[in-house]
């Protein structure tokens, strides 16, 4: 019997892919590539603002940190001085220091949307151009040698708080600026020929603190430094980085007021919050009974503090738009043409508010 052969014949394997198949995998490896692209920049863009945030925050807490500690151990006497003091620095200079330095296009605005001192919230108010320039006598931190020994007891200090625009190296050459929050601290007592508190006295408005002579600003640790933080270039007093605001709320402890708590600061005679308060000058103890004359002199019992810094983010685009550039940058179109808009707009897109409720503790001598 014989066999047939067979009509089937072993398929050819094929030698490649069609285009269409060619196609369809181009097409996946293009989406998953892009997908993972997404994700990736999605993840370092996420990391960029977790950094930026949290230097900001790490700045905040050493700020709200050291003036809670100079807070508490505030101190007040009833001898007629002022022993605390805050003034609004509404002005394009930033106050009388010398130091800041006028951004030469689109500055921080002076006045108008920089001064908002009446929002409900502390958190939402802004303390003008410079901030609030904050100073006060507080307990002195002991200096000691390298054997521990205690060489200068502690003793009272004066203090002062307050933002410079000011160049942010000591080179000459290094012309970039930076917003930044000064703690300026004095020496309790005569060191090196040099005066201190005890030979300044206690009236932190007084001209020991804003004079020259012997005490003068160049000097760490002359009074003069309250108002003067150092030189152009000295940088020592400086306690944070990209700070645009601070503020202060003051109140003296009044149960017929709500809250059991009558605003000192920015207020009105009546203890309202207000647009154009009067300077705090304290020169009463708390407990005094606040009336149209004395409120802005009462020692307060509790301060809420407020701060506002700029996200690494927020401090470079700031600095873009305050430089001279060719060509010149436009006012985005969203601002309407506005440059005070527009650098609140960058300002408040990129920056944190920070803020704490202070109980003073410190008390009389």
């Amino acid at each position: 019997m014989s066999v047939r052969p067979s009509r089937f014949r072993p398929r050819r394997l094929r030698a490649g892919f069609t285009l269409v198949e060619l196609l369809v995998a181009a097409g996946i490896t293009t989406f998953m590539a892009g997908f993972i692209a997404v994700i990736v920049m999605n993840i370092s863009s996420t990391a960029s603002r977790s950094s930026s945030r949290l230097g900001a925050d790490a700045q905040a807490r050493l700020i709200l940190d050291q003036l809670e500690r100079d807070l508490q151990g505030a101190l007040y006497r009833d001898d007629g001085n002022v022993w605390l003091a805050a003034d609004i620095l509404n002005g394009a200079t930033g106050g009388a220091t010398g130091l800041w330095q006028i951004a030469p296009r689109n500055p921080k605005p002076v006045g108008g949307i920089s001064l908002q001192l009446n929002t409900p919230s502390i958190n939402d108010a802004r303390f003008s151009t410079a901030g609030v320039w904050l100073r006060f006598f507080t307990h002195g931190t002991p200096v000691t040698n390298a054997a521990l020994d205690v060489s200068v007891p502690s003793a009272p200090v004066a203090v002062g708080y307050q933002i410079i625009r000011r160049f942010k190296a000591t080179n000459p050459a290094n012309l970039d600026t930076v917003y930044a929050l000064h703690r300026a601290a004095t020496r309790p007592a005569l060191a090196n020929s040099r005066p201190g508190v005890f030979e300044s006295g206690y009236g932190i408005t007084g001209t020991a603190y804003t004079g020259g002579g012997t005490n003068n600003s160049n000097v760490i640790g002359d009074p003069r430094t309250v108002l003067v933080p150092g030189t152009t270039r000295t940088l020592d007093a400086v306690i944070g980085d990209n700070v645009i605001d601070f503020g202060i709320r003051a109140y003296a402890r009044d149960n017929t007021a709500p809250g059991g708590l009558r605003l000192l600061f920015p207020a009105t005679a009546a203890g309202a919050l207000s647009n154009s308060p009067a300077a705090l000058q304290s020169r009463l103890p708390p407990g005094t009974p606040a009336t149209a004359s004395t409120y802005n002199r009462i020692f307060p019992d509790v301060v809420d503090v407020m701060v506002r810094i700029l996200t690494d983010a927020g401090a470079e685009q700031i600095a873009n738009l305050e430089k001279v550039q060719t060509p010149a940058l436009t006012v985005p179109q969203r601002y309407n043409g506005n440059a005070q808009l527009w650098w609140w707009g960058v300002a408040a897109e990129n920056s944190r508010v920070y803020t704490r409720r202070i109980v003073l503790r410190g008390g009389g001598l």
